[in-house]
């Protein structure tokens, strides 16, 4: 295991607070720890619209609006939407200020929303919508969102629903850490990689969702809850010395998941239990780097970029197109629930730079650099011949 810097300007951020003031703005200025900015609030006017598996209106369903908050789900709003399957309600968002970049732009902590649209009939519906001030106009701005409900069929009778067995204890939550990926480069002989992540980064992180049928006394499978949180760095993490050899190095941020179960309060028969990653004030609580061997075979994706020998060139590291770069970029693991659950990764948010440096080769050599995606999260670099 390599270890990177980001505990040391973990430390350092009072420090570099005092030396700004001294010696002027520094290119990033970090406002650290969610400084939550005087000017206040960000107000949203929220419609969501419910639909059907056919895309119709869903009618008179019950909506409740949370906010994925670090302690749990907070309620935002709930009621019934009317007969066109509308409900609408104002978000209050605080802007909570985490890092002004060189190029002026203001980062704000995300507000990570779930909807949950619940019919009497046994209809269902979520969806995870992170809302970011950093995009939004100041003071109000407006979002559309739109919910599907399927109907969640049982197969045994009402009657086994009196069975306390078949009941979960609500509420319930519990929280846990996990390791999670968030760049990987792979490279070879006389090649060499570094990296940096700036504070104001976003990580995204996959929802899942399961349903527990009272009827049945059983759990449906884990599936996507229709959308990611996303986590922003209040510290940069970067790597000094370069990373070398016949290796795959992956980067990992120690962030905090949560699990919670939830159930819809017009609905006798169904319960949902949902694990997803928290934006906290102080992200990432840890960082380190893995390493692992290759064949130095590239995969022959298409994104990628050529160095001539004996140069050094910085990618910037983007957001990921497919939001997801990691299919499974997490494994989460809650020991007293008993659930373990691996969940999707990608980028989001302000650009992070991974540095390549080609050495010397035989004549007439490159190296390409390889990206899953074109955002360059997940690389391998080697040798070729044009």
């Amino acid at each position: 295991m390599t270890p990177t810097l980001g505990g040391v300007l973990r430390a350092a951020a009072g420090l570099a607070l005092a030396l700004a003031a001294i010696v002027g703005p520094p290119l990033i200025l970090l406002v650290g720890f969610y400084e939550l900015n005087v000017s206040g609030w960000q107000f949203v006017e929220v419609e969501v619209e419910v639909v059907d598996e056919k895309g119709m209106p869903a009618g008179p369903v019950y909506v409740a609006a949370f906010e994925l908050a670090d302690g749990g789900p907070r309620l935002v709003a709930d009621g019934w939407a009317d007969l066109k399957g509308v409900f609408k309600f104002e978000a209050r968002i605080p802007r909570k200020l985490v890092a002004e970049l060189k190029d002026g732009t203001r980062v704000y902590a995300p507000f990570n929303l779930w909807i949950i649209a619940s019919g009497n009939d046994s209809r269902l519906g979520t969806l995870t919508q992170p809302l970011d001030p950093s995009t939004m106009k100041h003071p109000r701005d407006s979002a559309k969102l739109k919910v599907k409900v399927r109907r969640v069929e049982q197969a045994a009778s009402e009657a086994v629903s009196t069975a306390s067995a078949c009941w979960l204890p609500i509420p319930y939550q519990e929280e846990s850490w996990a390791w999670t990926n968030v760049l990987q480069v792979g490279v070879w002989d006389n090649i060499s990689a570094l990296f940096e992540y700036p504070y104001g980064a976003q990580i995204a992180v996959q929802s899942k969702e399961r349903v527990w049928l009272v009827y049945e006394c059983r759990y449906s499978d884990w599936y996507d809850a229709g959308g990611a949180t996303l986590v922003t760095l209040d510290f940069t993490v970067r790597r000094w010395q370069w990373l070398q050899g016949r290796l795959v190095y992956t980067l990992q941020f120690e962030l905090k998941y949560y699990f919670v179960r939830y159930t819809p309060p017009n609905v006798g028969n169904l319960q949902i239990e949902k694990v997803y990653a928290v934006d906290t004030y102080s992200d990432p609580r840890g960082d380190r780097v893995l390493s692992e061997s290759w064949n130095g075979q590239l995969p022959g994706w298409s994104y990628y970029v050529l160095v001539d020998q004996g140069n050094e060139i910085g990618i910037p590291i983007t957001r990921s197109p497919l939001l997801y770069t990691f299919s499974v970029g997490v494994t989460v693991t809650f020991k007293n629930a008993g659930v373990s659950v691996g969940l999707s990764v990608g980028k989001s948010g302000a650009v992070g730079t991974l540095t390549i440096k080609a050495g010397r080769w035989q004549p007439g050599y490159l190296v390409r650099v390889e990206s899953s995606d074109g955002s360059y999260v997940v690389t391998r670099c080697n040798w070729i011949k044009p």
